[in-house]
C-alpha cells in the first residue's frame, strides 16, 4: 500500500488507529472480493487499485464510504463491463459501479476506468484527477499507476502556475461583479458573489502551497490544514455573522460593504503570499487583461 502526498491531511490523532484498522479492511476486501472475484479474477494481472474520497484523506466517521477505482488496461475495460452486465450485477450500457460493504458494516462502492482515460485527465491538468493523484491510497499496481502519479504530483510548475492565475483571476472577477449589486442592495446576487468568491480564495490559497484543490465539500478542511488558507479563514471569521446581517446586503457604497471589505483582506494575503514566493506577474494588478487565457 502506497500513499500520496496528501493522504491522511484530514486524519487527526484521535482517529489514528480507527483508520489504521479500516484501511486494513479495505485491503483485505480488495484482495477477497475484488482481485478473486469470479468476473475479475482473469484480468487481476492486467489492472491497479486504489483507495480514493474521504477515507483516502483520513476522515473516520458514521457519513462517509469507501470509494475503491480500479484501473485496467484498455482492451479489458469492455469485457470486464460486459460480464458484469451479463451476470446482472450493473445495469446495461451503463458505467460500472459497483457497491461494496466490508464485514465492519462500512459500505462504499468501486469503480472501473481506463488507464488512458487516466492519462489523458493528467496530461491535460485535470484538477479532479490531479486531487485523486494527490490524495489515493494505491493497494494493488500491476500497472504501475504509481509511477505515472509521480510525473504529475508535486503539479509541474506551470499547471501550478496556471491554476494559481485562474483562481486569483477569478477571485477578481466575482469581487468585481458584486460593485453594482451592493449599490442597489441587491441580496441574492450580494449573497451568490460572496460565498463565490469566499471559495474562489480557498482556492487560491491552496494552489499558492503547492497542492491542487479538492471538491468543494472538502474545500475548507482541507484549507485548514495550509498556512496560508488559514490565514484567508481567520481574516473571513466573520463570514457567517456577515451572512445573517441584512446591512450585508442593505444599498450601500461599494467600499462599505462587509464582503466587499473582506475580499480586499483576501486579496492582500493572496498577493503578499504570491510576493513572497517571488511570483509578481501582471495579472495580480490587471487582472483583466488575462481572463480569457
Amino acid at each position: 500500500m502506497v500513499k500520496s502526498v496528501l493522504s491522511d491531511i484530514l486524519l487527526t490523532p484521535d482517529k489514528t488507529q480507527l483508520h489504521s484498522k479500516l484501511l486494513e479492511e479495505i485491503g483485505q476486501y480488495i484482495t477477497q472480493e475484488i482481485l478473486n472475484h469470479p468476473l475479475m479474477k482473469e484480468e487481476s494481472q492486467r489492472i491497479s487499485i486504489l483507495l480514493d474520497g474521504s477515507t483516502a484523506l483520513g476522515v473516520v466517521d458514521e457519513q462517509s464510504d469507501v470509494d475503491v477505482i480500479i484501473i485496467c488496461q484498455d482492451e479489458y475495460y469492455s469485457s470486464v463491463n460486459h460480464r458484469f452486465e451479463q451476470a446482472g450485477l450493473i445495469p446495461k450500457q451503463s458505467s460500472f459501479f459497483m457497491d461494496l460493504r466490508l464485514p465492519s458494516g462500512k459500505s462504499g462502492h468501486y469503480t472501473l476506468h481506463k488507464i488512458s482515460e487516466i492519462k489523458a485527465a493528467l496530461m491535460s491538468g485535470n484538477m479532479e484527477w490531479l486531487w485523486n493523484a494527490s490524495v489515493s491510497y494505491i493497494y494493488y499496481d500491476r500497472l504501475d499507476v504509481k509511477s505515472l502519479f509521480d510525473a504529475y504530483v508535486p503539479l509541474q510548475p506551470e499547471v501550478l502556475m496556471r491554476f494559481r492565475k485562474n483562481s486569483y483571476i477569478q477571485l477578481r472577477s466575482y469581487a468585481k461583479s458584486l460593485d453594482n449589486p451592493v449599490v442597489r442592495g441587491d441580496a441574492f446576487p450580494i449573497l451568490f458573489l460572496a460565498v463565490s468568491l469566499y471559495k474562489e480564495a480557498l482556492r487560491c490559497a491552496i494552489t499558492i502551497e503547492g497542492y491542487p484543490y479538492p471538491y468543494d465539500k472538502w474545500l475548507v478542511s482541507v484549507a485548514k490544514q495550509t498556512t496560508v488558507g488559514r490565514k484567508i479563514m481567520e481574516c473571513a471569521g466573520d463570514f457567517w455573522s456577515f451572512i445573517r446581517d441584512d446591512e450585508s446586503f442593505a444599498p450601500m457604497y461599494q467600499e462599505d460593504n462587509n464582503f466587499v471589505k473582506m475580499e480586499k483582506r483576501f486579496r492582500k494575503i493572496l498577493v503578499e503570499e504570491f510576493r513572497m514566493r517571488g511570483i509578481d506577474e501582471p495579472w495580480l494588478v490587471e487582472w483583466w487583461k488575462f481572463m480569457e487565457e
